[in-house]
């Protein structure tokens, strides 16, 4: 019932956004993106290897890429965001969660464009070729008849544990081959694949935690400790250290961001489906707390695209609410 109500709102939001933007000028704002896998094209998708969560293939991307730069926008990496964005301006910020080796896919688009984009790495999966447990999760419950509602129950379920007790949990029902990758569609990047990746000029990267911890399910010295961990690793792997955290799940509260700033953080990222409003740099707290909004293949990308230029949208509210009424927790 759910996804048939998130259909409706944002086919609302679709309709209003035509109207609003025949009607009036978009404000000056930052409009952050968040994408996950990609695919070269449907086949790649058709192998059921990861939970598809947006299904975006590499043309679809490339669509969203050429859509903004078409109607004014300026891409950004997370330095200019830092530094401040003057006011007046259009922007738009490309990032990936986790740390897939498809990812790379997204370079050709990038190269072709001139725009960067950060990659938030989990670097625990990277440094141990390990897949995501999601991933895991959802080819392991497809081949036994799952449905899609079942497996994403249990993902539900599954995300108010720390990562550690997740990952027990399904290596005991599945074993721990479940978490060898299959191939280039579910694996992480490799220690060495992503030192090649982040040198180059298109490529920023980002910390995603050690293990993709909802950081909200473990005590503060604990979610200290994961933050800490992949600074300090993709710092010593890549020769820099990150400017910007992607919160895993969008987790976060006052003791992940102090967390995320004593480990040298200036930006981050939740998942709520928003704008931020310019200029940001006098706010230090609405730096760590910028939302995303989420492209997906499951609809026509140039529609969507239009969609979240507006600025009246209530698909957002509607998030907020469902979260906080039915699962009892305030959107992140």
């Amino acid at each position: 019932m759910v996804s048939g109500i998130q259909h409706i709102i944002r086919k609302a939001d679709a309709a209003v956004a035509r109207t609003y933007l025949a009607m009036f000028e978009e404000r000056s704002a930052l409009v952050p993106f968040l994408f996950h896998s990609l695919f070269r094209d449907e086949s790649e998708i058709a192998l059921d290897h990861v939970d598809p969560l947006q299904r975006t293939t590499v043309g679809q991307f490339r669509e969203f890429v050429e859509y903004y730069l078409r109607h004014g926008y300026q891409f950004v990496g997370p330095e200019q965001v830092v530094a401040g964005l003057p006011p007046g301006g259009k922007y738009a910020l490309i990032t990936f969660d986790d740390g897939y080796f498809n990812n790379s896919l997204a370079l050709p688009v990038l190269e072709e464009f001139g725009v960067p984009a950060v990659f938030f790495v989990a670097s625990d999966n990277v440094r141990l070729g390990k897949c995501y447990w999601w991933d895991v999760l959802h080819r392991e419950l497809a081949a036994r008849g799952a449905s899609a509602r079942q497996i994403y129950q249990e993902g539900v379920a599954l995300k108010s544990l720390p990562t550690e007790r997740i990952e027990a949990e399904l290596a005991g029902r599945f074993g721990p081959k479940a978490f060898d990758p299959r191939g280039d569609v579910d694996r992480p990047f490799s220690p060495d694949e992503l030192r090649v990746f982040s040198r180059h000029p298109r490529v920023r990267i980002g910390n995603h935690t050690a293990n993709h911890a909802i950081l909200t399910n473990y005590s503060p010295a604990a979610a200290r400790a994961q933050v800490g961990r992949a600074q300090e690793w993709l710092a010593d792997l890549t020769g820099a250290a990150p400017l910007a955290i992607a919160y895993p799940n969008g987790g976060h509260d006052a003791a992940v961001v102090r967390a995320s700033r004593e480990a040298g953080l200036k930006l981050g990222f939740t998942v709520r489906p928003e704008k931020a409003s310019l200029p940001l740099g006098g706010d230090p707290d609405r730096m760590m707390r910028i939302g995303r909004f989420t492209p997906h293949g499951e609809d026509r990308m140039l529609t969507q695209c239009r969609t979240y230029r507006s600025d009246v949208l209530i698909y957002g509210t509607f998030r907020s609410g469902y979260l906080r009424l039915v699962r009892g927790k305030v959107a992140q």
